[in-house]
C-alpha cells in the first residue's frame, strides 16, 4: 500500500516539473517576441525624429519664401501629425519594455 502512494507522489512531481518547463519556455518566447516589439518600436521612433526634423527644415526654408505659405502649412501639419505619432509610439515603447523586463524576471 505504501509503495503505490509514493509511485503516486513521484508521478505526479513529474508532471508538475514539466508543467513548469513547460511555462518557463512560454514566457521566454514571449520575453523575446516582447523584445523584437521593442526594436521594431525603436526603428519606427528613429524615422519618425528625422521626419519631424526634415519637415519642420523644409518649412522654414519655404517659409523664407513668402510664395510658398500653402506648402508651409502643409508640410508643418505632417510636422505635428508626425510628432504626434512620435508621442505615442514612446508610450507603446515604453509598455513593451516594461513587459520585457517584467519576462526576464521570471
Amino acid at each position: 500500500m505504501q509503495n503505490t502512494g509514493n509511485q503516486y507522489r513521484l508521478q505526479k512531481i513529474s508532471e508538475i516539473q514539466q508543467q513548469l518547463e513547460a511555462e518557463k519556455q512560454k514566457r521566454t518566447q514571449l520575453g523575446e517576441k516582447y523584445n523584437k516589439g521593442v526594436k521594431a518600436v525603436d526603428t519606427i521612433d528613429c524615422i519618425l525624429a528625422s521626419s519631424i526634423v526634415g519637415l519642420s527644415t523644409l518649412g522654414i526654408c519655404l517659409l523664407a519664401t513668402i510664395i510658398a505659405a500653402p506648402a508651409v502649412i502643409t508640410t508643418e501639419t505632417i510636422a505635428m501629425a508626425a510628432g504626434m505619432l512620435f508621442i505615442l509610439s514612446r508610450q507603446v515603447n515604453w509598455k513593451l519594455k516594461h513587459k520585457a523586463t517584467k519576462r526576464e524576471k521570471n
